[in-house]
């Protein structure tokens, strides 16, 4: 029995040598696993702070650019939408000053004219009577005129009384004014003073009628129809005069302080992409579209080479004054997370943080900062994206784990 005892003592001492050895080595292999640096990962994405540490072989790879958040003296420049339209000094409605019927179309759609050019000639039976009426006054005059003459030299001879030479001259200047009348309704009907002449030189009467260009332009509408009857109401043609034009923009509530008249402006069109067009602000509206909340700004560009067409959209680009000292960050630097603006501030040693920024006014290809970052701190520039993207990537694999 003592012999047994014995031989069972060194079993019990080598499992508790073995037992111990075990639980020392335990700590030493789970530190090898879970507590080895991560050297090799490029980008290291701490959520808490917002911190993304990538190593320099990411960064020169990234091709980052980085600037300095500073003071800027910046030209705002306004980028609005707009519309070409017509000259409305130089656009006519033209159409007949008489009754009657069409019975001839000269001119047609498209067409060139010159100022007195006839578009159209219209058959008038009022024309006729006014003109019939103007030789009627015509004839009195001439009457009423010598018995006026008349009566003057028997008064200069005593052969008729103060009285009766009073009498005719009155009758003389009624009969004048009445002549005068029947003249200037002839000239609001339409006919030139060539043409009223002609009719009381040759004592013929014209019911027809030309209508004709107001001022050189070009027909870019026209109604007149062979045998049409009209009324002076009817519009015939319109006239527009395409060498010069009107770009309207709509301009936001918001930016009416920056606007006066006399600013520089540019636009563009789509069908010439490449070109550029140039005013200054002529007219800025008195009122607010309630709709949209735009107030409408009016440019005058020329046209004589006749690209630009009415109706054409274009985008109008309007250079403000220089402001000054506005503390502003490029526009590549600022990137989108939903409805949150963003920068990478550069940290040193490899570490940009993602930050929240508010931004104001756009001024050219730069953004007035209103909030979240100061004078002084580095951001970055080109690259900013990228730098985005990665983070996205890693939020989504911290989130997976």
């Amino acid at each position: 029995m003592m012999i047994g005892k014995m031989s069972l003592k060194p079993k019990i001492k080598n499992a508790l040598l073995i037992t111990l050895v075990s639980i020392l080595l335990v700590p030493f292999t789970s530190c090898g696993k879970e507590g080895e640096p991560d050297d090799e990962k490029e980008m290291h994405h701490d959520t808490t702070s917002n911190l993304i540490q990538l190593n320099s072989k990411s960064i020169e790879a990234a091709n980052l650019e980085i600037e300095e958040v500073s003071l800027r003296s910046l030209k705002n420049i306004l980028q609005v939408p707009g519309k070409v339209q017509f000259n409305e000094n130089r656009l006519a409605h033209v159409g007949s000053r008489v009754p009657g019927r069409i019975v001839e179309v000269r001119a047609n759609l498209g067409d060139n004219v010159k100022e007195g050019d006839s578009l159209a000639i219209i058959d008038s039976t009022e024309l006729g009577t006014a003109q019939s009426e103007y030789l009627k006054a015509k004839a009195n005059l001439l009457a009423q005129e010598k018995s006026y003459q008349r009566a003057k030299r028997l008064l200069e001879g005593k052969a008729i009384s103060l009285g009766e030479y009073q009498r005719r001259e009155a009758e003389y200047m009624t009969v004048r004014a009445e002549f005068r009348a029947a003249e200037d309704r002839l000239h609001l009907l339409g006919l030139s003073e060539e043409e009223v002449k002609r009719i009381g030189s040759e004592h013929i009467i014209n019911s027809k009628v030309a209508v004709r260009a107001p001022f050189p332009g070009t027909l870019v509408e026209r109604h007149a129809t062979l045998g049409e009857v009209i009324e002076p109401a009817a519009k015939l043609f319109i006239l527009a005069d395409l060498s010069t034009l009107w770009f309207i923009a709509d301009v936001p509530e918001k930016d009416i302080p920056l606007l006066k008249t006399g600013l520089s402006v540019e636009i563009k069109v789509s069908p010439y992409p490449n070109e550029v067009f140039k005013g200054a602000i002529t007219y800025i509206g008195d009122q607010i579209d309630p709709s949209t909340r735009t107030v409408k700004v009016r440019t005058e560009v020329d046209n004589s080479l006749g690209k630009l067409k009415p109706e054409m959209f274009a985008t109008i680009f309007i250079t403000t004054d220089l402001v000054s000292d506005v503390l502003a960050i490029p526009e590549e630097a600022v990137q989108t997370d939903g409805n949150k603006k963003i920068v990478f501030v550069n940290k040193g040693n490899g570490g940009f943080e993602r930050r929240e920024v508010a931004l104001g006014r756009q001024f050219d290809s730069f953004y007035q900062v209103v909030n979240g970052v100061k004078a002084g701190e580095k951001i970055v520039t080109k690259g900013s994206f990228l730098l985005k993207s990665e983070a996205e990537k890693d939020e989504l694999g911290e989130e997976h784990h």
